[in-house]
């Protein structure tokens, strides 16, 4: 049986969750805090990071790894592109998506909620320059390479779209709403993947909010 390691609250755990689910693969949750991991993790996650997967005797840690290693193992519902091509730009908006866009997005939930579960106030100086300074700049470029398309890579759903907008999501969990007024083509394909069974099914676990 798979088992994924780490707090479905993260939007990295988050990632490799809906994958799970787009690809209806049964796996098991153990539900394990990074804030300070439990010393079994560091067996499996050498980093104290989650998630992390394990399969049989078989342990891999970081989402990106995981995400690949379901494609191979469950081929079925492919959630990378076919074509070499697109297969290069899913990779790198999903390296994107884990790495720049949460300068703009998760970190407004580490600073205004997760200080808090650390039993620390947030900074509000720390908020303010990622909505002012950070936060334009990196929707700006998102903005244009989605332009009116559904989906950002190719002509089908995939893992892009799943980092992407597991970030967005987590934006969300920190009480900012989709950029409509400034970055409506974000705000329209945020809201379409949200829809997805896949999503719905996860965030309304978390708690922080309800998609109907």
């Amino acid at each position: 049986m798979i088992t994924i390691h780490g707090s479905n609250i993260s939007p990295f755990v988050r990632k490799t969750l809906v994958c799970l689910t787009e690809k209806g693969v049964e796996f098991e949750l153990n539900p394990i805090s990074p804030f300070p991991p439990p010393e079994s993790h560091l067996k499996i996650s050498p980093l104290g990071k989650i998630p992390a997967l394990t399969d049989g005797d078989l342990a891999i840690p970081d989402s990106s790894a995981i995400c690949g290693y379901l494609e191979k193992r469950f081929p079925g519902t492919p959630l990378y592109p076919a074509g070499d091509g697109d297969y290069g730009r899913a990779l790198w908006f999903e390296d994107w998506a884990d790495n720049e866009l949460p300068k703009a997005t998760s970190a407004l939930f580490f600073n205004r909620i997760a200080v808090r579960m650390m039993k620390r106030e947030p900074d509000e100086a720390v908020i303010s320059r990622i909505l002012t300074d950070i936060q334009p700049g990196i929707f700006d470029y998102l903005e244009v390479e989605l332009g009116s398309k559904p989906y950002l890579v190719g002509d089908q759903f995939s893992i892009a779209d799943i980092a992407i907008t597991c970030q967005f999501i987590q934006m969300m969990y920190s009480g900012e709403t989709l950029p409509e007024e400034n970055h409506p083509n974000i705000a329209r394909y945020v809201s379409n993947h949200m829809q997805r069974a896949s999503f719905k099914h996860w965030v309304n676990k978390d708690g922080f909010m309800t998609l109907d």
